[in-house]
């Protein structure tokens, strides 16, 4: 491949919204925050400043990799994206490497951050690589499940590797480079799964908020959003929650429907019968509240929210409730649209260029997760105040209707169960990792927090919560926090030749 200068320029990231006509004439529209959200697609990648202007030495390129690495008699090839800077590389320098997730690529992430500082340090040539399906790197026409069966982490393993070979040999001209991995979320366990499966090729990954227990029940999640209202709220704000969901869910399970449809400004009347409609709705509700509430990953927005949700003008916390979600949506839309049939058409586009598929990766993050992951947030906790209906059946249908009957239940608990089997879930059996967490983030439930292996590590900040710790340095860190990116900058500097202690915590 021949490289070729490009220089970056300033991407603007556009929120995209979706409508369905609707005989009445009135908006509709579901945020598409909510339909990301439903699936994890706001937590893929932090949140970029945004006045970040990309450095003018990033430049970006294609590499070919094969669609189907496991196959010999498939031959054919895609190009996906990727970023590279050497302006801070010396000569025998390392590789290091941000693990593109389901997310677009992004020069932030080898620029602004703690690991870019580090790679300044030891002279590395700094390079990000964007995942197969995502942005720009579509290996397939179009995104019909048949096309989707090549989007596994089998096959994002070995573009990496074969990507970070090309940069040594062809790049770099130093096939014996050390390489180090970074990542957060999904990105952050392939880092790691990286240096599982290939010791010889990777020396180290610090992981940051890495999501390497799959589940299909992540009641987690709603226990600990519950708990941060308390923390960053108040217990008043958490009791007006509880009270607001469980009041709708009584009427609903006494057949007063129309209360509920009318307060919360529904399209059509909610049918208290059909479950997965009820599910939904209530879902809907708590993701709303989730994205207020941690609003450009700024959970101080927690109190804000919940000044509103105790605002004493309000009769109920259930009136509250619906006032604040109204007037959050009410710019984009005049009713709130619960069919069912309408959130699954807008899932089942299978154009490469539908706005949720290009900007937002939503149907390709959809499958995988439905075939490989799990991670559904559910509400069948009972320390939680997101009342208790809703529960992995309204996943499991989503996942059906989406994408096909072939899909069942069988098959996304097998594709859950064969992830955690591969890969060791919390307990990997690996050698120079460090997992970092935060102690407000709620996947650090399904990341690593402990870890005894002498060779590899785990800490978790307090009060951090998600992917704190991959930003540089600054005056507003805690000293715990300046504690977890020293203890990254050390260990990075162990695993490329300098010793410490392997007690450290």
């Amino acid at each position: 491949m021949k490289l070729t200068l490009v220089l970056l320029v300033a991407v603007a990231v556009v929120s995209t919204t979706f409508a369905k006509t609707v005989p009445s004439g009135k908006r509709s529209r579901l945020p598409m925050e909510l339909l990301g959200g439903m699936f994890g697609a706001n937590f893929q990648a932090p949140k970029v400043p945004k006045d970040y202007v990309p450095n003018p030495r990033i430049v970006e390129d294609r590499f070919t990799s094969r669609i189907n690495h496991f196959d010999p008699q498939n031959r054919d090839t895609f190009e996906f994206n990727f970023l590279w800077n050497d302006e801070y590389y010396r000569p025998g320098g390392p590789l290091f490497i941000v693990v593109g997730g389901h997310h677009r690529t992004n020069p932030f992430f080898i620029d602004e951050t703690h690991f870019k500082d580090i790679a300044a340090l030891q002279g590395a040539f700094l390079a990000t690589n964007e995942h197969r399906y995502f942005g720009t790197s579509v290996p397939t026409e179009d995104l019909s499940s048949e096309n989707l069966r090549f989007l596994r982490t089998e096959q994002s393993l070995f573009d990496l590797i074969e990507w970070i070979d090309f940069l040594r040999r062809e790049v770099m001209r130093d096939p014996n480079a050390k390489v180090i991995l970074h990542g957060f979320s999904y990105g952050g366990a392939l880092a790691s799964w990286a240096r599982q499966r290939f010791p010889n090729i990777i020396d180290g990954a610090w992981v940051s908020s890495a999501t390497v227990r799959a589940t299909v029940n992540f009641e987690e999640f709603t226990e600990d959003f519950g708990n941060t209202i308390r923390i960053k709220g108040s217990d008043e704000c958490y009791n007006s929650i509880f009270r607001a969901f469980h009041t709708a869910e009584n009427l609903l399970d006494a057949g007063r429907t129309d209360i509920v449809s009318s307060m919360f400004n529904t399209c059509d009347p909610l049918d208290a019968e059909n479950s997965l409609q009820v599910e939904l709705f209530l879902h809907l509700m708590t993701l709303s509240l989730e994205l207020s509430m941690f609003d450009d990953f700024n959970i101080e927005n927690v109190q804000r929210v919940c000044n509103v949700l105790t605002d004493e003008q309000y009769e109920t916390p259930m009136e509250a409730l619906a006032a604040y979600l109204k007037d959050r949506y009410s710019e984009i839309r005049d009713c709130f649209d619960l069919s069912f049939e309408n959130f699954i058409s807008i899932l089942g586009d299978e154009s490469v260029d539908a706005p949720q598929n290009a900007e937002f990766g939503l149907r390709q993050l959809n499958y995988h997760i439905c075939t490989e992951f799990g991670f559904f947030q559910t509400a069948k906790s009972r320390d939680q105040p997101f009342g208790s209906k809703v529960t992995y059946d309204l996943f499991l249908a989503e996942c059906s209707a989406v994408f096909g009957e072939w899909l069942t239940q069988e098959v996304l608990y097998d594709g859950v169960r064969l992830t955690n089997f591969h890969f060791g879930a919390t307990d990997p059996r690996i050698t120079n990792v460090l997992y970092t967490n935060g102690g407000i983030d709620p996947f650090r439930h399904v990341s690593i927090t402990e870890y005894t292996n002498l060779l590899a590590n785990a800490r978790v900040t307090p009060a951090a919560f998600y992917t704190e710790d991959i930003r540089a340095i600054s005056g507003m860190d805690s000293e715990e926090m300046l504690e977890t990116k020293h203890m990254a900058e050390e260990y990075i500097t162990t695993w490329l030749g300098s010793s410490i202690s392997p007690f450290r915590k």
